[in-house]
């Protein structure tokens, strides 16, 4: 019996193209077939005496082929190299260096790593990276050179990158793409997807060289080439991935536009409901118009900086950080450990802590804060500073609530995120928890509507656009007479209206799902288009291992 209680697969996504949203549900997908569930397991690690020392992380990083001690050079940087991993260094390189599953001299590595992946951001950000490096950046290539196009051809790219390895060896993800292209010997267009790829100089399907992929793949993993892959006959006994995409073959799910359907690991098409946060596109989008709002165009601003006397001190940055309440000095000490804590910003360290502490918008000894700020505009660590403190202080928070009402809707989600901008996700009463509160309170029975979503509500069944509606009338009341007399300052606030006004003529347009464009109004009221760049830029646990050959810069076209 399967260790797996059946998972059904409605996996919803905003943009066709492997990125953002449909990434998203790819590595969830593969994180299915490699854990039985679509969680990240960070936390994950254990030696399973497959010739590969211990198996890690959310991608299966071993210490014996390299990719563990990447991730722990990786978080080395992120840390300034001293952590709970340096005093097993020479031993972790050794054996990465060698291929060795020898795990003499690092018996507490699986302690440490359970720890860090439960609790430390940096060492998930370090395993994020160095999984998109050596899997999801190396199969984007070869799709790119293949010109796929649908999402379920380029998901099934990474899903063999992380079993059979990225690289040439003959199990390996490039040599599986030759090996199917040479299947090719005339036009084949027998699937008539819409999509057409020119393989050896014929016309082929896309969908068509799909289904023949998986037939490669197949053979593959029932009789690999390499002495590696042989061992325990594991991947024999995990083609239960490619009936999946099979499944979802069946079922034309070609690209993830609103649902995908596959089989779990047990092989049923049972279904469940997994919900997409506000990303991909949607998220660019929401991004892009709240960026109309606080700076009159759809472009990021990391150079921005001035003071704007509204009690806050120097507001900056694509979140409008401010350095009298805090945020400003979040991205600085992010930056700090970036850069390894030594800056243009660290002469000013005590005078921001102090003002962030006490919520001043002093600037004495602040006097060369907006110069340093906009001179370091181009540094791209300084940039994903702003976008990881933007997203954890604000975007995040705020799609927490949207799962909590259970939106689904581009439009609600970015309202939440732009609301959350403005007026704080919570910890006084104007911030966004309260006018949700305040807008459930004002819900007083059933509310019907158009667009194909309903929130329960106080008991009730309410249009997730009625409910939209209330929460803008609500917003904007709040605005105009915000209840803390901080926010009132200067009248700010109320003549910021035009945010409102903007959400409500999108709903007038209809404009609920945002999949390549969605229209707005700028702030002086007249129609504009925001559009994004939708461009590809264990069965019996982890019981199928990847190839130990690393990916080369090769063409297999």
């Amino acid at each position: 019996m399967s260790l797996f209680i059946a998972i059904p697969l409605l996996i919803s996504v905003t943009n066709a193209a492997l990125c953002g949203c449909a990434k998203d549900i790819a590595l969830k997908i593969t994180n299915i077939y490699e854990n039985g569930d679509t969680d990240f397991h960070y936390d994950y690690c254990e030696n399973l005496g497959d010739g590969r020392g211990f198996t890690a992380g959310i991608a299966g990083f071993c210490s014996g082929t390299g990719d563990g001690w990447d991730v722990i050079q990786e978080y080395h940087r992120l840390t300034g190299g001293n952590d709970d991993f340096s005093s097993m260094d020479s031993n972790l390189q050794k054996y990465a260096d060698s291929s060795s599953d020898s795990t003499s001299g690092i018996e507490n590595y699986c302690k440490v790593w359970e720890n860090l992946g439960k609790n430390d951001a940096n060492f998930r950000k370090a395993q994020d990276t160095i999984r998109d490096k050596l899997y999801v950046a190396p199969a984007a290539d070869y799709a790119n050179q293949l010109g796929l196009k649908f999402s379920i051809t380029q998901g099934q790219l990474y899903d063999t990158g992380i079993e059979h390895g990225t690289g040439t060896d003959a199990d390996g993800l490039g040599s599986l793409i030759k090996n199917t292209n040479a299947k090719f010997t005339a036009d084949d267009t027998t699937d008539n997807s819409g999509s057409t790829l020119t393989i050896n100089g014929h016309q082929v399907d896309e969908i068509t060289w799909l289904k023949k992929f998986l037939e490669v793949r197949t053979e593959d993993l029932k009789n690999p080439k390499e002495k590696d892959n042989q061992g325990g006959n594991y991947w024999a006994q995990t083609t239960y991935r490619i009936e999946s995409y099979q499944y979802a073959l069946e079922q034309k799910e070609y690209t993830w536009t609103s649902t995908v359907k596959l089989l779990d690991n047990d092989g049923n098409p049972t279904t469940s409901s997994v919900q997409a946060a506000l990303c991909g596109c949607a998220k660019e989008i929401s991004l892009k118009v709240t960026n109309i709002y606080e700076n009159g165009d759809t472009e990021f601003h990391y150079e921005y900086c001035e003071y704007l006397n509204d009690g806050r001190g120097y507001t900056a940055g694509v979140g409008g950080f401010c350095t009298g309440t805090s945020d400003a000095w979040k991205v600085i000490k992010l930056y700090h450990q970036l850069t390894g804590g030594s800056d243009a910003f660290s002469p000013m360290d005590a005078t921001l802590e102090k003002y962030s502490q006490s919520e001043n918008d002093n600037t004495a000894g602040l006097e060369d804060y907006c110069k340093v700020w906009a001179s370091l505009a181009n540094d791209d660590k300084f940039r994903k500073a702003q976008d990881t403190i933007r997203d954890n202080l604000y975007l995040t928070p705020s799609q927490e609530y949207a799962e909590q009402l259970g939106l689904q809707l581009s439009i609600s989600k970015g309202q939440m995120y732009d609301a959350g901008l403005e007026h704080g996700v919570t910890g006084d009463r104007d911030t966004l928890d309260m006018l949700i509160q305040e807008t459930n309170e004002s819900i007083t029975g059933d509310m019907t509507g158009d667009s194909g979503s309903t929130l329960t509500i106080n008991g009730y069944k309410v249009d997730e656009i009625a409910w939209l509606t209330e929460f803008l009338k609500v917003r904007a009341n709040d605005l105009k007479n915000p209840k803390e007399s901080y926010n009132g300052a200067e009248g700010y606030w109320a003549q910021s209206v035009y945010r409102i006004e903007s959400y409500q003529y999108a709903i007038e347009q209809k404009q609920y799902k945002w999949t390549s464009s969605a229209k707005f109004l700028d702030n002086d009221g007249s129609p504009v288009t925001v559009s994004c760049d939708t461009s590809l830029k264990k069965r019996a646990r982890r019981m199928a291992r990847r190839s130990t050959f690393a990916h080369p810069n090769v063409s297999v076209i």
